[in-house]
């Protein structure tokens, strides 16, 4: 590097660190600017050197990263300025009567967080509905349909670590923004000014008063209203009442709005006691994720102790659903996000199947998630697409849909949408995952068809058997990315279809993001797809592997799905069957990792 360049670089690292040392910034944080930049230039350890020059981006739903300070981090003013540009480029595409709506969960600096979007909205002649109190990301993007509004924020962290907390955007329908609409609204916020620039206004301000408006429970009250619409809520069955279901929102934001749900159409909640309350900290759990088996053990101790048929837990923002469902022998057998999916297509695939002669049914699945749900379409005469990871890509279709876009039209109806890491949606009201419709939806399957293992089964003997695997490598750091690249384009490099997992051959190539098929890969399906840092691996006998880089997490992820090829006619046959299929899922991804030395 020859000393020009090296200069430059000392200039924007400077900049962007000293930046930080204003008078608009309390003395702890000019203090801590200072002194990162002090050890950095002396080459000593700087612990918070990242957290000024990397500043966070948008990913698959939008900012998140740890709290603290420095453009890196969530802090009043990465919040403040994201907010500045959001309201911007909303005044432009929505000039008349410009709206937004705020919700938050339970972290750490999440009702902060919200006041900081809500004052500096109102501030900039925004009109903004604040919703009172934790609220579910899926009742923020109902609640932008229900206000009319031009977008909506939600701050969450989803199920990560307490210290993390995000700032999830939302556009006029309550779908996230994608392709060209994300774009701009990322350079606008780039163009949104300096951080002197931010005009903070709390909730004591006049003109935050008269800009902001409390959300009460009336937009409670009118969602769960439109459950009474749906073909599959309200239905005669004895066992509803019968039923009883423990429920755990892992303390966050379902607690104030499921058991009110289920209760309203007649199902028996308990809440899990040591989690029924929001609290940020996540006290009883280490990871608060309903995929994770250690977060449902409360659920599960309390669903065995009052022989519950069914226990329920939701995220912290409660958008994901994860379930375990009582076995003969009294344990609970924990159902995964392609099988709860599943489950719930199927279901009202086979209700919905001839319902209307004048409508066309829609499927909407992710590319890594269970095949299982298109040949549940297929043979019920509904038409499943694939999109690409990230719920707004589905919410893109609904999108589409509603406006009889290319390439729908009047007979095409949304009938579900879910992706294999526990979201899902059953209802068109809402465009993002929602766990609140969806534990509905399980606990009327529940009541309809009984043990929801037996109809899961059921699935597999009508459908065929179909198993995956998740497997996740944590690579962190600036080293960390620059590995899972690394990765990822020497698996461009290579010729991957000479290659053999297991006993699978691969025997066709996708890659997302140069558009490119090879082998029996159909090139076809890029025609709907923007380009993504996707590859796929097709595996003979209905198989795949997908590898892609975790869009909210320094992580790369492994998507194994396998299809067993035997003819399966009688329960009996099925565990074996499963055995053999749980041992191959195994094989493909070791002998992935081991070639690719990520293990």
């Amino acid at each position: 590097m020859n000393s020009a360049q090296n200069d430059t670089i000392n200039a924007a690292e400077r900049e962007r660190i000293l930046e930080w040392t204003a008078d608009c910034f309390p003395l702890d944080v000019r203090e801590e600017a200072a002194e990162t930049w002090y050890q950095y230039t002396r080459g000593m350890d700087a612990p918070h050197l990242d957290d000024y020059l990397h500043p966070l981006q948008f990913g698959t739903g939008g900012l998140r990263g740890l709290i603290g300070n420095g453009a890196g981090r969530m802090n009043a003013w990465t919040v403040g300025r994201t907010t500045m540009g959001l309201c911007r480029f909303l005044k432009k595409h929505y000039p008349k009567n410009t709206a937004l709506v705020i919700a938050h969960d339970s972290r750490r600096m999440s009702p902060e967080f919200a006041q900081t979007v809500a004052g500096v909205a109102a501030g900039l002649g925004l009109q903004v509905y604040l919703f009172d109190g934790v609220t579910p990301t899926p009742l923020l993007s109902y609640g932008i349909r229900h206000f009319k509004a031009s977008g909506g924020v939600v701050i969450t962290a989803s199920h990560n670590p307490p210290e993390y907390n995000g700032y999830k955007v939302y556009m006029h329908d309550g779908s996230q923004m994608v392709g060209q609409m994300q774009s701009d609204l990322e350079a606008t916020i780039e163009d949104a000014g300096s951080w002197s620039d931010i005009a903070f206004r709390s909730p004591t301000d006049p003109v935050y008063q008269k800009g902001v408006a409390l959300v009460g429970p009336e937009v409670r009250k009118s969602y769960y209203q439109e459950f009474q619409k749906l073909f599959f809520v309200g239905r005669k069955s004895d066992r509803r009442s019968q039923l009883l279901l423990i429920y755990s929102p892992l303390h966050g934001t379902g607690g104030p709005w499921l058991p009110g749900l289920l209760e309203k159409y007649g199902f028996r909640v308990e809440m899990v006691p040591q989690q029924a309350e929001p609290d940020g900290e996540f006290p009883t759990v280490s990871y608060p994720n309903p995929e994770e088996r250690e977060a449902l053990k409360l659920a599960e101790e309390l669903a065995a102790r009052r022989s519950a048929d069914l226990f329920l837990a939701t995220d912290p923002d409660a958008d994901r659903l994860g379930a375990g469902v009582r076995m003969p022998d009294g344990s609970y057998e924990n159902l995964n996000g392609n099988q709860l999916g599943s489950i719930m297509c199927a279901w009202l695939a086979e209700q919905s199947a001839g319902s209307k002669a004048d409508v066309q049914w829609h499927i909407m699945k992710t590319i890594v998630t269970t095949d299982l749900q298109a040949r549940i379409a297929e043979k019920n005469n509904l038409i499943c697409h694939d999109v690409l990871t990230g719920f707004k890509y589905i919410a893109e279709q609904m999108r589409l849909i509603e406006n009889q876009e290319a390439p729908y039209g009047p007979r095409d109806r949304y009938l579900f949408g879910g992706e294999e890491s526990y979201g899902y949606l059953p209802v068109d009201f809402v465009r993002d995952k929602d766990s609140l419709a969806s534990a509905l939806l399980l606990c009327e399957i529940a009541a309809a068809e009984g043990n929801l293992i037996d109809y899961l089964n059921q699935i597999y003997l009508k459908y065929g058997l179909y198993l995956e695997d998740l497997k996740s490598v944590t690579l962190k750091g600036s080293k960390g990315q620059a590995r899972i690249q690394q990765t990822l384009q020497e698996l461009r490099d290579s010729s991957l279809t000479d290659w053999t997992l297991g006993s699978r051959k691969v025997i066709g190539v996708l890659d997302y993001q140069s558009q490119k098929a090879s082998g029996d890969a159909d090139q076809g399906i890029f025609k709907t797809l923007p380009a993504s840092n996707v590859i796929q691996l097709l595996l003979e006998g209905g198989g795949k592997l997908t590898i892609r880089p975790s869009g909210t997490e320094p992580k790369i992820k492994l998507y194994a799905s396998l299809r067993c090829n035997k003819n399966i006619s009688t329960l009996d046959e099925l565990p074996a069957a499963r055995k053999a299929l749980e041992d191959e899922l195994a094989l493909v991804s070791g002998h992935f990792l081991a070639r690719t030395s990520l293990t």
